[in-house]
């Protein structure tokens, strides 16, 4: 459901009015009949039927997957609130699967009569007629590493207002050169319950919270917009430990550094990673080649590497998804697999990849709580959670001081990656030249062309300051994800394309 302005200034009004103790938009919901209070699902004698009918043909497994999300965003532009949006979101996604083939199809309704047709249509895909046997149910709990002290629910619109304002206000009075600041803010409530064949029953409601800050600057026709994102799986609590107003005056920074960049030198030199988002390279470059569906497939460029060295001793890549609450953090995947710590390089050693359940069984392995999907009209694939690079030993000051020359790059955005060669191609956002040990003038125009085993050979410093930064990742699904790092250097290895 989407509010056109007018309207939206009218109910803000009204809850401004009314001084918004309660859920004033999500209140709405009821209003036309998507009240967030409806329980989906369906009882168990259903759940066996739908688990059944999907199996008519023979398959491994099959997979009943329900979904609830409820939401609220809107956004403040030229010091207005301009648009709001809530939403419900609700369905049934059915799965057979075949040894590494999905068949699968949704309803978006809880209609029972519905999912037990979208059963049989995903039974298609088994290759023989054969019985398949449905284990006894078994509940298991979720883990509970999403803690909730403030539910986002219970919280009013004005309260949330009132914090992207203040944020817009420090924003704007930053600097005289800022002209335009934008602030999106968006939380959700997401149900989910899984029941397969197998006999697992398992089920979660987890909140999200996402706040994505602009700033545009100009001066003597020279703009650069900064940006800087929050966000975690947690109640409203969340603002207590990540300041918004901060948030605000970094995007701001950004913006106005930017200003005086100079083009960029182009060439192989010393690149030294900002701590955080900066991760957002390996995440793409490395990572994504270490999920276990392209190495069962053999199109990743570490289909062969299980074992062996592809790095320098100073890396050990993680992905966690049992981190607390973090924006990545799953509890159990939407298979109903346990999220945990899943070492992927050990000391520059390939020793593990990220898995589902498909990919588990055709690589005789477990499976790690990686198979993710967007929503309850996808079928899940092997995705990364929280993904990093560990600390290391080093001071991060020492790192910059050790660095006669190169760049310092604070923020990427775009960039590609070839998962068969681990080739990449970034696009710098905002980064600084580092000369005679120092961080220095800003530069623009630069991208960062490499290989990501490139990349982990040739790291040669790693800080003790690892950060986790937060974004959205795309594989033909779009999930939440952090990527993070601590202050790194990579010696050579990588071309900055610049101009100079």
């Amino acid at each position: 459901m989407e509010i056109d302005r007018r309207e939206f200034l009218k109910k803000t009004a009204a809850i401004s009015a009314t001084a918004a103790v309660g859920p004033g938009l999500f209140s709405m919901l009821a209003d036309i009949g998507c009240s967030p209070a409806v329980k989906p699902g369906f009882d168990e004698t259903q759940i066996a039927a739908i688990l059944s009918n999907a199996l008519t043909r023979g398959g491994d497994f099959s997979e009943v997957f329900i979904e609830q999300v409820t939401s609220l965003s809107f956004k403040m532009s030229e010091r207005l609130f301009s648009t709001a949006t809530i939403g419900l979101s609700k369905g049934v996604g059915v799965r057979t699967v075949d040894s590494d083939k999905n068949g699968y199809a949704y309803i978006n309704d809880y209609d029972f009569s519905g999912a037990l047709e979208a059963a049989k249509t995903s039974a298609h895909i088994a290759s023989v007629n054969q019985v398949t046997k449905i284990a006894e149910p078994a509940r298991v709990e979720s883990p509970g590493t999403v803690t909730v002290k403030i539910p986002i629910e219970t919280v009013g619109e004005k309260q949330k207002m009132e914090l992207v304002q203040k944020a817009e206000e420090v924003a704007r009075n930053y600097n005289s050169n800022i002209k335009q600041v934008d602030i999106t803010y968006y939380d959700q409530l997401r149900k989910r319950s899984i029941a397969n064949s197998n006999g697992l029953r398992i089920e979660n409601e987890i909140p999200l919270i996402w706040v994505v800050i602009q700033v545009l600057a100009e001066k003597n026709g020279v703009r650069h917009q900064g940006r800087y994102r929050i966000s975690a799986h947690q109640g409203f609590e969340f603002f207590d430990d990540n300041d918004i107003v901060e948030a605000a005056i970094n995007a701001a920074e950004e913006a106005v550094n930017m200003l005086e960049a100079k083009p960029a030198p182009s060439g192989v030199m010393p690149v030294v990673l900002h701590p955080g988002w900066g991760g957002v390279l390996i995440h793409e470059a490395v990572g994504h080649g270490l999920e276990a569906d392209f190495i069962y497939k053999g199109t990743s460029i570490y289909a062969d590497k299980l074992g062996k060295k592809v790095g320098s001793r100073l890396v050990t890549l993680i992905d966690d998804s049992s981190w607390p609450n973090a924006r990545g953090t799953t509890e159990f995947d939407d298979e109903g697999t346990f999220g945990r710590r899943n070492v992927l390089i050990e000391k520059g050693v390939v020793i593990g990849f990220m898995q589902d359940l498909i990919s588990s069984k055709m690589l005789g392995v477990s499976p790690t709580g990686n198979g993710r999907r967007e929503s309850y009209r996808h079928y899940p694939i092997p995705r990364m959670t929280n993904t990093f690079l560990d600390n290391g030993d080093s001071n991060p000051e020492d790192i910059i001081a050790d660095t006669k020359k190169g760049i310092y790059v604070k923020a990427l955005s775009g960039g590609s990656v070839d998962i068969i060669s681990g080739q990449f191609n970034f696009i710098v956002r905002e980064a600084y030249l580092i000369e005679n040990g120092e961080v220095t003038t800003p530069v623009s125009g630069a991208t960062l062309i490499g290989k990501g085993i490139d990349v982990l050979s040739n790291i040669d410093a790693v800080g003790n300051d690892l950060r986790l930064g937060v974004g959205i990742c795309g594989k033909g699904q779009w999930v939440p994800v952090t990527a993070g790092i601590p202050t790194v250097r990579v010696a050579k290895g990588i071309t900055v394309g610049g101009s100079v």
